[in-house]
């Protein structure tokens, strides 16, 4: 059973739930924590507390700690501001009320992540799927945690199309600091999750099932789809988060290649941009082709028998 600290900016976009769910959904890991990342990081926990409160009283007590909601950047994604604003994400209106959650975690992530790994036996994974800035910070504040981490999985990069992907972008600074420290790491990247995307069919599996933990990721996906423009309200799910965490326990849904990531800090035009260098002794591997059919019906038939 591999240990993980799941690492999420979850709320806004409907993949870190779904994400959350599968790990839940996955008797080969064990959850040992829940950290938030990068604006309203109290109601990214509160979502965070609602998931794992459905899918069963084993995960209801799971600590969940709130972190960093500004970045490291020096030209952060929506200016300075942005972080101070406390909007709620959009699947915020189906969280169960905090009477009925756990309490959130006391300490910050930061040190949440630093406590727990640093006590650990080396065998504690970081999940980052979203920016990599509690991470980064944790690695500055406690250097000796580097040693500590046998592998990070992140959701992050891309490199088939030219642009800064997101969990990057919000932060290349952090993101810089991390895939530097010269941990080993999987990445799953941007073109993964947009080739393994929900249609309406696997929607209606979800809805039709009447398990709790279905029932909670079917509304937070209809909550989603809400939040957006009226020509936009039938955007699919997109999994590039849950491939993350499919992908630890079943690699051989997508192909991978070896080599190095570097994060572009320098450039006026293409800052938060990410390249690859293929080498069979670089430490990142990176997902670079996904079958969906086999990797849709791996995370419904996980989600849909918990």
């Amino acid at each position: 059973m591999m240990k993980v600290i799941l690492d999420t900016d979850i709320g806004d976009d409907i993949d870190d739930a779904l994400a959350l769910g599968l790990i839940c959904a996955s008797p080969e890991l064990k959850l040992v924590g829940v950290t938030t990342v990068f604006g309203n990081v109290l109601a990214r926990a509160r979502q965070a507390r609602t998931v794992l409160k459905v899918a069963g009283e084993q995960f209801a007590r799971i600590p969940v700690a709130a972190g960093c909601g500004a970045a490291m950047a020096s030209r952060p994604v929506h200016g300075a501001k942005a972080y101070l604003d406390n909007s709620v994400p959009n699947q915020d209106s189906t969280c169960l009320p905090e009477a009925e959650l756990a309490p959130l975690d006391k300490r910050h992530a930061v040190n949440f992540l630093i406590d727990t790994i640093m006590s650990g036996g080396g065998d504690i994974i970081p999940i980052t799927i979203g920016a990599l800035t509690n991470l980064a910070a944790a690695m500055v504040l406690e250097r000796r945690i580097v040693a500590k981490i046998p592998k990070i999985v992140a959701m992050a990069a891309e490199f088939k199309r030219p642009f800064s992907e997101w969990n990057i972008r919000c932060d290349p600074e952090a993101a810089g600091i991390v895939f530097d420290s010269g941990i080993p790491m999987d990445v799953i990247t941007w073109d993964i999750g947009h080739t393994v995307s929900f249609d309406q069919g696997n929607i209606d599996r979800l809805n039709a099932s009447r398990r709790p933990l279905s029932q909670r990721l079917a509304a937070a996906i209809a909550a989603w789809q809400n939040s957006h423009e009226a020509a936009f309200k039938k955007n699919m799910p997109s999994l590039y988060d849950p491939m993350a965490v499919a992908t630890m326990v079943q690699p051989d849904l997508c192909t991978w290649r070896t080599g190095t990531v570097s994060v572009e800090l320098a450039g006026s035009k293409t800052y938060g941009f990410t390249t690859f260098a293929e080498d069979k002794n670089g430490p990142h591997r990176v997902a670079w082709d996904a079958d969906r059919a086999r990797s849709l019906d791996y995370y419904l038939t996980r989600i849909l028998s918990v």
